[in-house]
């Protein structure tokens, strides 16, 4: 799909792109020497990347759900755009003819990678659709008055896909830690890795899914807890099987493995230790977020409300452990 709307994008972007030359003295554009910059926020920081006269390198390059992306300014001295008096009275606006965005793009400066700190239209893209790619196309606009609104150097042609990259080769056994939305072609059997964690499951009839998972730290869960050693492996959209499955989380045998919750830990059902693979074990269609604990999670960490009124020593609070 991306490679065709390219294609299609690459003719509307030409005609879009082919006045280089700078406007009036007080102008603000997008062009400098043949090329639109954009880039895509990471870690607080923007990687420029150049979009040529060819019109589909943004068509082509890779952009997940909830990109920020900066389409940068510059002045007619090909320089970008540093100083905040030089945007006075402008304003954005944004027609997008393919998808949309929430937020009404806006004008702020941002920090890069190699142009140090400067001015950018930036706009946020919508989450990703589970199991496709997303398209997004339009113009955005920097003008200071209805005239200027027609001036083409002061015009961004926006044309670019973002989502997931469907992981076709799924015929058996995989390793789908670093993998999101997969489709499986297999009518077997299969085991699927996701780190320390193993799913043996069959995946006769099954189609697309969202396997997208992370090891990150529950900070929220933990504080729960917070005289316990918790890592953590989370299924972000908790996908669902056809087939109910045998999952494997490997950990020490007198780790206490969980299923987690916003109330807390749940007790997960039919977890027992398997000898011979020496793993937590148990049965289920749906991958949801597990704890695996050095210690029983069997009391919640009491925290003092300021505003609460004092209750007598020795009165020792019982709290909902949420399983």
């Amino acid at each position: 799909m991306k490679k065709i709307f390219a294609l299609a994008l690459a003719a509307v972007m030409t005609a879009g792109m082919t006045t280089v030359a700078f406007a009036k003295a007080d102008d603000v554009t997008f062009v400098t020497g043949g090329q639109r910059r954009y880039g895509v926020e990471d870690d607080g920081v923007y990687s420029w990347k150049a979009e040529t006269d060819a019109g589909d390198e943004m068509a082509n390059a890779d952009f997940s759900g909830e990109d920020e992306v900066a389409l940068f300014l510059f002045g007619t001295d090909g320089k970008p755009v540093t100083d905040k008096d030089a945007l006075d009275r402008y304003k954005v606006s944004a027609d997008w003819t393919v998808g949309k965005v929430e937020a009404k793009p806006e004008i702020k400066m941002v920090k890069t990678d190699t142009m140090g700190y400067v001015y950018a239209v930036t706009f946020t893209l919508p989450e990703a659709p589970e199991t496709k790619e997303a398209d997004l196309a339009g113009t955005v606009t920097v003008y200071k008055t209805s005239e200027g609104k027609k001036e083409d150097v002061a015009k961004f042609e926006v044309g670019l896909s973002y989502g997931y990259d469907l992981y076709e080769s799924v015929t058996g056994d995989a390793d789908l830690s670093d993998k999101d939305a997969v489709k499986f072609n297999c009518d077997d059997v299969a085991v699927l890795t996701f780190g320390d964690m193993e799913f043996e499951v069959d995946l006769t009839g099954q189609g697309k899914l969202n396997v997208k998972n992370n090891t990150e730290f529950n900070k929220e869960f933990a504080a729960m807890y917070d005289y316990a050693n918790i890592d953590f492996i989370t299924f972000e959209k908790e996908p669902s099987f056809n087939k109910t499955g045998v999952a494997y989380i490997y950990a020490d045998e007198d780790a206490f493995v969980y299923e987690v919750t916003e109330d807390g830990a749940k007790a997960i059902k039919g977890l027992k230790w398997d000898e011979d693979y020496e793993a937590w074990t148990f049965k289920t269609r749906t991958l949801k977020s597990y704890a695996i604990s050095d210690v029983e999670l069997d009391e919640k960490t009491v925290t003092e409300d300021k505003n609460e009124s004092s209750k007598p020593a020795g009165d020792k609070e019982n709290p909902d452990t949420g399983r």
